[in-house]
């Protein structure tokens, strides 16, 4: 196990253990942007013995030593035996410790995996998944479209996300917020003024040839406005695709598909 492993398993200790909510909460109180911090856990800068300092400040029972060297366990056994004794009253054995701290760090922590477009995953040992993306506010239409090919920016701009998933996913997911009612037709599958959706991006190469109906439909960023709608015509002679409401009030629309810049496939809804 190599050190950024090691930074990752104690982090994920760190919030198990409920001193901080996630890793942008843990990066504030250790005194880091969103940026920098996710540079740090997921390898892209060396993790310099100051943050392993900050951190072991930070969480007192994490051995500093385990995290610079991989030598000895992850949690300092006389910390953990003192407070666990000043909490209950009762003395506690160094081979029952050793025990629970097992448990503890393989067995009930939750397991994080990145896919290759630095979406997060969450694994809980109930078997429960969750994905964390970034989520784009349809008012921050503008800014997302200046800087939505720049990883770093977009940590730097917004905040995340977490949804319930079936599966470990490859693609490219984001999270977006819904405006209006044009898709809310009344139906279990329509998606009200409010609602929270998640989005796979669904790649310009898969483009040609039309879009598929869908049980939620898509994201479209485009020059003009984010929409969500269903794609319902794709004419490529002339560069135009159709977006349609599902509220019977809103009449379809055609727009030209060179002024797209994403399209995302809505899998999930929060509402």
């Amino acid at each position: 196990m190599d050190r950024i492993q090691r930074v990752n398993d104690a982090i994920k200790w760190v919030i198990f253990e409920g001193l901080a909510k996630n890793q942008t909460d843990l990066a504030q109180k250790l005194g880091y942007t969103k940026s920098s911090f996710s540079q740090i856990v997921n390898g892209r800068v060396n993790i310099s013995d100051n943050f392993i300092e900050n951190l072991t400040k930070f969480a007192q029972s994490l051995s500093k030593h385990w995290l610079s060297t991989g030598e000895g366990s992850m949690i300092l056994t006389s910390n953990a035996s003192s407070t666990i004794q000043e909490l209950t009253g009762d003395p506690i054995g160094q081979e029952l410790y050793n025990f629970e701290a097992t448990n503890i760090t393989k067995d009930t922590v939750p397991e994080i995996m990145y896919n290759n477009h630095g979406n997060k995953f969450t694994f809980y040992p109930d078997g429960r998944i969750y994905i964390e993306v970034l989520k784009i506010p349809s008012s921050a239409h503008a800014s997302y479209i200046t800087c939505y090919q720049d990883d770093v920016q977009l940590i730097q701009e917004f905040d995340t996300i977490q949804f319930r998933v079936d599966k470990f996913g490859l693609g490219h997911y984001k999270a977006f917020d819904v405006v209006g009612d044009s898709m809310n037709g009344g139906n279990i599958e329509d998606t009200p003024d409010g609602a929270e959706v998640l989005g796979r991006e669904v790649g310009r190469h898969l483009w040609e040839g039309g879009f598929r109906n869908t049980t939620y439909g898509f994201i479209i960023i485009t020059k003009d406005a984010t929409f969500l709608k269903d794609i319902t015509n794709y004419d490529e002679q002339n560069g135009l695709i159709t977006l349609s409401s599902r509220n019977k009030i809103y009449e379809p629309f055609d727009y030209p598909i060179n002024n797209v810049y994403q399209i995302f496939h809505v899998i999930k809804r929060i509402f």
